[in-house]
């Protein structure tokens, strides 16, 4: 006996009879309504809190920097915001990105060894830099028909299998299959070899098996993944934190160093522009020096922030 018999199909809506299931715009909508659904896309939030590098990238310029750009007190300021803090963002949004995939890709062809994942036309603009995670599950433990996936992989990848024989100190191994130089004439012998089921196919496939998390392989991709990772942030930083700020100097510097020569300024107005754009900290001859001057005025006014806080 069948207790409450019914079916609950009358109550679910009839999805099939609608012409448009997709939540995105269908192909027969206007142009805003495109532009409108592009906009959303580019709004949304991860599940972490984190925007889109473009909304990102619009966000800081329109409203931190937009902001910083409209209180400046000069042109000089604002032009500083210009040829600086934009610059900043935009390197941090996509060039911090960009820097690390290009040189991981230049490495990762120049080794033999892909530190970076290739799409289907295998060249900079597909490649994406890889995680250690990625680096290990590609280089080690690989389970069955280790032999053919591994080579397979570094292949795709973009990588010289003779090379990355020769990292894992399976050049002998090798040559017991084949002696081809190129990717395509290794794969080719190897497919041959398991289909014939060789002897020295199952040497170097059991070889494979045995590749632990301690292999030299997966040991010189690590570091050579975390070698770029922390080449392209020394670079930032030196951009962002030297170079930048010091281009800015010298520019206000030859501009009020010639309003000086003109007689437009006097040397005192001239002394309060250099010192409003002096760092505390300079770079010489490649020794980071401290200006003694510029850390005196910053002192001072911490000093008497912190006095006025104490008197109230």
């Amino acid at each position: 006996m069948k207790i409450q018999a019914y079916s609950a199909n009358q109550y679910r809506p009839n999805y099939s009879s609608q012409s448009n299931q997709s939540f995105g715009a269908a192909s027969n909508v206007s142009n805003a309504r495109r532009a409108f659904e592009w906009l959303g896309k580019q709004c949304n939030i991860s599940s972490n809190g984190s925007l889109t590098r473009g909304m990102f990238f619009v966000v800081g310029t329109c409203f931190m920097l937009g902001g910083r750009f409209f209180e400046s007190r000069s042109n000089d300021e604002k032009r500083e915001v210009v040829t600086r803090d934009v610059p900043a963002v935009a390197l941090s949004v996509a060039g911090a990105p960009l820097i690390n995939k290009s040189v991981a890709y230049a490495v990762s062809k120049k080794t033999g060894v892909p530190i970076v994942s290739l799409g289907e036309k295998k060249n900079l603009m597909s490649a994406v830099f890889s995680s250690q995670k990625q680096l290990v599950d590609w280089y080690s433990e690989l389970g069955e028909n280790a032999l053919v996936n591994f080579s397979e992989t570094v292949n795709k990848h973009g990588g010289n299998l003779r090379k990355v024989f020769k990292k894992l100190g399976f050049t002998d191994k090798l040559n017991a299959i084949t002696n081809a130089a190129d990717n395509k004439g290794i794969l080719d012998a190897i497919k041959d070899a398991q289909t014939n089921k060789t002897e020295a196919f199952n040497v170097l496939e059991n070889a494979m098996k045995g590749l632990d998390k301690n292999n030299n392989l997966l040991k010189f991709a690590k570091k050579t993944q975390a070698y770029v990772k922390l080449g392209g942030i020394a670079f930032m930083a030196a951009l962002l934190g030297y170079f930048l700020p010091h281009l800015n100097i010298v520019t206000t510097r030859k501009k009020y160093q010639k309003k000086l020569e003109e007689g437009k300024i006097d040397q005192a107005t001239y002394m309060m522009r250099m010192q409003r754009t002096s760092p505390v900290f300079r770079v010489s001859n490649g020794i980071l020096s401290f200006h003694r001057t510029s850390a005196q005025k910053t002192f001072k006014n911490m000093l008497s922030m912190m006095e006025e806080k104490t008197n109230n």
